[in-house]
């Protein structure tokens, strides 16, 4: 299967404070931390790592910056035929505060509209693609032009312009601010008001695709005109910034292999979780085994612990240094007593009850916590 990536890479800037700084306040830091970014990046390079192969398509400058990126994705291997230089516009660099005592990051985003992809055409047909919204003529001339790509889209904001580009991709993986400024509805953490939203993106779109990641962290989604939330997974938490670029990587790695929805987002969810205990995007990508282990996955991808090494796709790794250290909970030998449990809890419960929890002999569930969908059983959109 033949997968590209449009966007624009950019390198982050994060800048580590004890506290979120009061306009006119003035902060002195010994310390800055450099990775890089974007939702397609961070995609590219998840996919390269988990040993699926994709080719890269983005605008970058001609700077230090760019230089940066190139180098990143020359360690994963990705293919960067198509990218191409602006030598009058710079690269895309975002600024991120973070906020060290709870891992929140305000971002700065840039963005040049008017820099975009001139180039169109590949010496090869995708079968997948994944858009992270930062190019728009590079996402309407493969949509224009690959009628039968199945293509993974990210909407950050709810603007026209985004909002007409969702409606034309397979799959939309969203912030609530786009889903709220799309269905002009707003979400309360009610049963009702996740389905009032959610009807009105499929009234107004006339698809049920959209996956939505919630401010809290939560994931909700349509399967079989069933509406479903995911609660949030208990991690410990260095940097929120990688979540929603992980999650959009991880989705498009399951869903070519062709795994069924849930377990898909799942696997996203697993991985994005994971990835939020460093600090950065693709420096923060966590290893596929321990996302398929904390998930209770290994299975629904095709992988036998008596045929493990012949089943798992070879991985790609980068030759650089990790500053932060992962700080999932869970510890190598707890993570399959967690896996086995995620897999015996099958049952469905309805939103605002508990699933019942399979009785544990002599063992005690530690993080990450092993949690079941919300379904809204009365309810079909």
């Amino acid at each position: 299967m033949e997968t590209i990536i449009i966007g624009k890479p950019a390198v982050n800037v994060y800048l580590p404070l004890q506290e979120f700084p009061n306009e006119g306040d003035v902060f002195h830091i010994n310390t800055k931390y450099e990775s890089v970014g974007n939702v397609g990046a961070t995609s590219s390079c998840l996919l390269a790592k988990y040993g699926l192969k994709n080719h890269f398509t983005g605008v970058v400058g001609s700077d230090a910056y760019a230089e940066k990126i190139r180098n990143t994705f020359k360690e994963y291997r990705i293919d960067t035929k198509y990218m191409e230089t602006n030598y009058e516009k710079g690269t895309v660099v975002n600024y991120m505060v973070l906020n060290t005592k709870n891992g929140i990051t305000t971002k700065i985003l840039y963005n040049d509209p008017e820099n975009q992809l001139v180039k169109y055409k590949y010496d090869f047909i995708p079968n997948f693609a994944i858009i992270d919204g930062t190019d728009f003529a590079g996402a309407y001339a493969l949509l224009n032009n690959t009628a039968n790509c199945q293509t993974l889209f990210y909407a950050r904001f709810g603007d026209r312009d985004t909002i007409n580009l969702s409606k034309r991709c397979t799959y939309v993986v969203c912030t609530q601010v786009f889903a709220e400024m799309m269905s002009k509805e707003t979400i309360d953490d009610s049963q009702a008001s996740c389905i009032n939203l959610y009807q009105r993106l499929v009234d107004i779109s006339g698809k049920s695709n959209y996956i939505i990641i919630l401010k809290n962290h939560k994931i909700l989604y349509c399967v079989d005109g069933k509406v479903k939330l995911v609660p949030e997974m208990k991690m410990n938490i260095v940097d929120y910034s990688s979540f929603d670029s992980i999650f959009v990587g991880a989705l498009a790695f399951a869903l070519i292999r062709n795994v069924n929805l849930d377990d898909a987002i799942k696997f996203a969810d697993t991985a994005a979780s994971i990835s939020i205990g460093k600090v950065g995007e693709v420096d923060s990508i966590p290893e596929l085994m321990e996302v398929l282990e904390n998930s209770g996955l290994k299975e629904k991808f095709g992988i036998v612990e008596s045929t493990q090494k012949q089943a798992i796709p070879e991985t790609i790794e980068p030759i650089h240094s990790s500053e932060v250290e992962n700080n999932i909970v869970t510890n190598h030998n707890q993570q399959e007593q967690n896996s086995s449990a995620a897999n015996d809890v099958n049952q469905s419960v309805a939103f605002g009850e508990m699933p019942k929890q399979p009785i544990q002999e002599e063992k005690q569930q530690t993080s990450p916590e092993v949690h079941e969908t919300n379904i809204f059983d009365e309810y079909n959109v």
